[in-house]
């Protein structure tokens, strides 16, 4: 038995101690409670319980022990008790990531505690969650207050009926409502009505010149916003340390959210915010910076070595931050094709970290030639040569990092001098675009036309949260698609990113060679979007608070796989949105000949016309959303911005636009082969599926125009791939065609012997680092289920199409590049030879032209893509 160093007694308390102990407790609870009553606001009591106010009591005698940071946590709600420091708020609102906060309230003492040997006023701080409401609730507001609110803001609302209003306005809680001043109640209802059509955040500020009269915690701003699906993950961390960073201090932040977990939410703010040193806000010079990062607060991750390095040191403000991140990914996509292992995003972002002076001068650079106030000609140019200079002559001793930063930092200054104009310093927008002047490939450290033949028209570079997207042409009056790339996983994220711009210029070329015949040039809009990592943080936000609800588990279960079907759908619309939106604000002038946008400086200076047609993952609401807007905003070309609209448009898919070339070529080609199509059987397969654009009408073309003589046999598309030797149901695929519906949707008791179907949807679980994929076989007349492991699911789908035997391969979907220079061979037999005599391609760059040509030599006919299609 070990006796314990620290304590003078040990054992049992006698009666006497016990009431010697328990007197000095009552006797500090009592000194502390008073001085509770003494030094904390009004507010304050009123927003905490008896019981709450005792616990609170009692925490401070203990707070020296627990580093004055003491958590007092309820069912739905807690109480934080710690110093009155600037960075209090990171320090709380890091614990709460994945709790949806309703409602954040802080109390500060007019004098530090007693006894206390840090001399810095107290503060609590009040943290309430929000929670799921299983039955529907009364109406928030009563009719006659709905009707008043109604007259009050038809004026600069007539667009909106009052049975819309009504349901609207009957999401937001009224504790909300009538918390604030009441002449912001309006402004917030306009905010709101305004959030129904715009995705980026809606925001009006308020200037208290009264704030020094205050006897609560001062503030002199009062700031409402509201923003359309809003992330909960480490929202409000977030805007902790930019509040921080800005010098601000955060007195008082009321939340709620209409629909919460719907693709429609909309979040609902009030903040009173004031200077960190006492200092009114409209005193800051900084709060001009501080509105136009807050409206992109959820657009960069915050976790990489810009913000660490740069941003959190305090070389750059969250805006600059922001630009370089804009520089850094327009770079990677021009440099990577010298070297991509040398050129990795990672590495681009090091050079501009390893050299802070140098990136803070190339900021300034951007500054001087596109600030709206402080453009400044003479000093760009003199600041320009300087850091040209300073760059060419940089040595740290390591000639081959100094190589490649160098390359990088030079394209900083290519990138500056070639852009044309941008909506950087706009307040307000939904993602960062720049117009380039396409000349600048031309300046890239190796020799482009390897890459990029001819030199285009126009450059545009979108980024925006959690995307990229660029717009090429090669005309100023030019067409062509929008389309979305959506990688399933990181992997494969990695390897789109490098290949993006090449994509979207290679598309355009390959319109532009489409287009030979007629006025419009060719061009190509593409979005590439990131895996929405945080979507698992939100998913687990409401997990958390279902869990804590009367449903069932699998009542759950069903909730959650709605939530993250409709959570990806609004991922992709609201990336969508924002890209237009983007575009259309450096595109759209007025009669006058100058941009209708506010604080844009035009080096560009004339009207440009971009026409957008469909393209992959581009839905029929979408069409019709960019087509409104284009109207709306004033945007001289209107609904005629973009082509194949349902209401007003020949829809591509529905009338088998793009399919019709590539059918009259696969007649053709099939005739040069000896085969009559219309009596002879001959066999064919395709990448695409039923429910695809190009793949989808040219099975309706087999089935229309050879019902009897075309055997399909091995198709691919995202669900799954099938191979079926009699060749599938022509009729079936049409009704998939009709219905939308991919191929795993195809019956298994239809395949024969030898026949298979892979469906990547049907997983089943081994282990925990390990699931297996359901292909359904027909073996000598028998259907069996198989399950497959990773690797072979894999390699059935990659060899599926490629190895199958057929007079013909029609490529009508699938990636760019798919069949190249390094797995060509892929397409062929153990004996060498292709495994079809002809390939039509109907999906834009399946194959590279390398690829092309060592198919031509191995005797394969090739119509190419920018004919067939």
């Amino acid at each position: 038995m070990t006796s314990p160093d620290h304590c003078s007694k040990c054992g049992k308390l006698t009666p006497q101690e016990l009431s010697a102990a328990m007197e000095k407790e009552s006797h500090i609870f009592k000194v502390h409670y008073d001085w509770l009553e003494n030094h904390l606001p009004p507010a304050f009591f009123h927003n905490l319980s008896h019981e709450e106010l005792m616990l609170v009591a009692h925490h401070l005698s203990n707070l020296p022990l627990s580093h004055y940071f003491s958590q007092i946590h309820f069912k739905n709600h807690a109480l934080l008790i710690c110093l009155h420091e600037p960075d209090a708020d990171i320090k709380i609102l890091k614990l709460f990531n994945l709790r949806d906060i309703s409602n954040y309230q802080t109390f500060v003492s007019d004098a530090p505690l007693p006894h206390c040997s840090i001399a810095v006023p107290l503060r609590i701080t009040l943290v309430h969650f929000a929670q799921i409401l299983e039955k529907p609730q009364e109406p928030s507001f009563a009719e006659a207050e709905k009707k008043e609110l109604f007259q009050l803001i038809k004026k600069d609302h007539a667009e909106v009926s009052y049975e819309n209003f009504s349901s609207l306005i009957d999401g937001i809680k009224a504790s909300f409502f009538y918390s604030l001043p009441e002449e912001r109640r309006l402004t917030i209802l306009d905010l709101f009505l305004r959030s129904q059509a715009r995705d980026y955040c809606q925001y009006a500020i308020h200037y208290d010149k009264e704030w020094q009269n205050s006897k609560e915690s001062p503030s002199s701003v009062h700031l409402l916003l509201t923003w359309k699906n809003v992330p909960k993950y480490r929202f409000l961390y977030r805007l902790a340390k930019m509040v921080y960073r800005h010098k601000l201090t955060l007195n008082t932040v009321n939340i709620t959210c209409t629909n919460p977990y719907s693709s429609h939410s909309i979040l609902f703010m009030s903040l009173e915010l004031h200077g960190l040193h006492g200092k009114s806000l409209s005193e800051e010079p900084s709060l001009e910076d501080f509105l136009r990062e807050l409206v992109t607060l959820n657009y960069f991750d915050d976790l990489d070595k810009i913000e660490t390095s740069l941003v959190d040191m305090g070389l750059l403000s969250g805006n600059e931050g922001n630009l370089l991140r804009c520089m850094v990914s327009f770079i990677h996509q021009m440099l990577v094709h010298a070297d991509p292992h040398l050129y990795s995003l990672i590495n681009i972002e090091e050079a501009f970290c390893r050299h802070p002076e140098l990136t803070c001068a190339l900021l300034k650079l951007f500054e001087y030639k596109f600030h709206p106030k402080h453009r400044n000609d003479s000093l760009f140019q003199t600041e320009r040569s300087h850091l040209t200079h300073e760059i060419q002559t940089l040595d740290t001793g390591h000639e081959t990092n100094d190589i490649r930063r160098k390359n990088i930092l030079h394209q900083a200054i290519n990138l500056i001098d070639h852009c044309l104009k941008t909506n950087y310093y706009r307040d307000s927008k939904s993602a960062f675009s720049f117009r380039f002047d396409p000349g600048y490939l031309s300046y890239l450290p190796y020799d482009y036309t390897e890459k990029f033949p001819e030199i285009p028209y126009g450059i545009f570079y979108i980024q925006g949260r959690r995307f990229i997207g660029f717009h090429v042409r090669f005309k100023d009056l030019s067409r062509g698609g929008l389309r979305t790339i959506i990688p399933k996983k990181q992997e494969q994220w990695l390897m789109e990113r490098n290949q993006i711009f090449a994509e979207c210029y290679n598309l355009s070329y390959t319109q532009q060679k489409k287009n030979k015949d007629i006025p419009e040039g060719g061009a190509k809009a593409a979005i590439l979007l990131e895996p929405v990592e945080e979507l698992a943080f939100e998913s687990a936000i409401y997990s958390e608070e279902l869990s804590i609800t009367s449903l069932k588990e699998e009542e759950i279960k069903e909730k959650l796989q709605k939530y993250n079907t409709e959570q990806k759908l609004q991922y992709l619309y609201a990336s969508q949105k924002a890209y237009v939106h983007s575009l259309i604000t450096l595109t759209n002038y007025g009669e006058d000949g100058i941009l209708r946008a506010k604080n844009i400086v035009d080096y560009y200076n004339k009207p440009e016309y971009i026409y957008l047609g469909p393209d992959e993952n581009m839905h029929n609401e979408m069409l019709e959303w960019i087509a409104t807007y284009s109207k709306t905003c004033h945007y001289p070309l209107g609904k005629a911005f973009i082509s194949s609209k349902p209401s007003c448009g020949i829809n591509h898919k529905e009338y088998g636009v793009t399919s019709l070339g590539v059918n009259i070529y696969m007649q053709e080609v099939l005739k040069y082969l000896d085969i009559d199509p219309k009596t002879q059987t001959f066999t064919i397969k395709m990448t695409g599926g039923p429910d695809g654009d190009v793949a989808g009408n040219q099975i309706l073309n087999l089935y229309k125009h050879f019902p009897d003589t075309a055997k399909l046999v091995a198709l691919i598309d995202g669900s799954g791939t099938i191979y079926e030797p009699k060749g599938l149901n022509l009729k079936i695929l049409v009704e998939f065609f009709q219905e939308g519906k991919p191929i795993a949707h195809y019956p298994p008791h239809l395949l024969t012997p030898g026949g298979f179907l892979l469906d990547t949807a049907k997983k089943k679980e081994e282990s925990a680092y390990s699931q297996k994929t359901l292909c359904w076989k027909n073996q000598e007349g028998h259907l069996i289920e198989e399950w497959l492991s990773g690797s072979e699911m894999n390699h059935l789908l990659r060899h599926n199409v490629h190895q199958t035997p057929a007079d013909i391969f029609i490529p009508a979907g699938g990636r760019p590049r798919t069949l190249h220079r390094d797995n060509y061979k892929d397409f062929l037999d153990t004996a060498g030879n292709p495994t079809a005599k002809a390939i039509v391609e109907g999906a834009n760059l399946y194959l590279t032209q390398e690829a092309r040509r060592e198919f031509e030599k191995l005797g394969v006919l090739v119509i190419k893509d920018s004919s067939a299609n």
